[in-house]
């Protein structure tokens, strides 16, 4: 399983119909109308304020920070606040300034909370534990994606290579699990940079959360923070917003495999591999 990479996101864009495809079983992308918001259109929305008052700075300090606020986001809105503190942390991504990674995605989930995705969604009928995700809107280097969950559907475990990402439960609960790639003996590696054991070979990831969101909750992902997770919807299914920011045009999921047991009974380390 992999989500699609920003070319194949436009590729599809430019369809002109909107037809469910099955790009494994059980995952369906539908084509609806993906907004696609302009540069200048992103200017005239942050000068305009996005319609909105008392802004401070927040985040990375080498973007000028983001709005604060209470009023709700519209998807234009949304875009328009993230994108340019996107842009600056990937253009100054380096080692030593990993740490604003996190402080981007604080800012990211703060704005997330006050965005409410439109309906009715144009998706086919989901069938007993689908899910089915849609590109909502793209404004590279971001796209906001809304997923759908049917009761017990699983997201199985993945990574987000060279991307990360804030899912927040919107309707319905939903179990996240995340883990890191535990770093092997003597050769570190740079996992933000896309360093991973390679394919083909075991190796031990960690679990460091296993949280059920609920409306309003949210998960978040660095490159090289609780970056793999595995997703699984509650009793009811849920309704999920997820934001991604991609470092690589690229940057793509890869799924693993594993069989969900301890290594230790009770413990948080698991052995998995690529899948091929």
């Amino acid at each position: 399983m992999q989500f699609w990479t920003l070319d194949e996101i436009e590729q599809h864009a430019m369809a002109d119909h909107e037809v469910g495809e099955e790009i494994s079983p059980g995952v369906t992308i539908t084509r609806r109308r993906i907004l696609q918001v302009g540069l200048g259109g992103a200017a005239a929305l942050l000068a305009a304020g996005c319609g909105m008052s008392g802004q401070t700075g927040v985040g990375d300090p080498l973007a000028g920070g983001m709005a604060d606020g209470n009023e709700p986001l519209t998807i234009e809105q949304l875009l328009a606040q993230i994108r340019p503190q996107a842009t600056r942390m990937i253009a100054a991504d380096r080692p030593e300034r990993r740490s604003d990674e996190s402080s981007y995605l604080e800012a990211v989930s703060r704005l997330l909370a006050r965005y409410t995705p439109e309906e009715p969604w144009a998706m086919r009928e989901l069938g007993e534990g689908e899910w089915g995700m849609n590109a909502a809107a793209r404004m590279p280097p971001i796209v906001v994606f809304d997923i759908h969950m049917q009761p017990g559907a699983t997201i199985n475990l993945h990574d987000h290579r060279h991307y990360n990402g804030v899912l927040q439960c919107n309707e319905g609960s939903v179990r996240c699990r995340n883990f890191d790639i535990v770093q092997p003996d003597g050769a570190p590696l740079d996992i933000a940079a896309g360093e991973v054991p390679p394919m083909g070979e075991s190796f031990l990831i960690r679990e460091n959360s296993d949280a059920v969101l609920t409306p309003g909750r949210l998960s978040t992902l660095s490159r090289d923070r609780d970056n793999i997770h595995h997703v699984v919807a509650g009793p009811e299914g849920c309704k999920l917003s997820d934001v991604f920011t991609y470092f690589r045009r690229e940057a793509r999921s890869y799924g693993l495999e594993w069989d969900e047991r301890p290594l230790v009974r009770g413990g948080d380390t698991y052995e998995v591999a690529w899948q091929a």
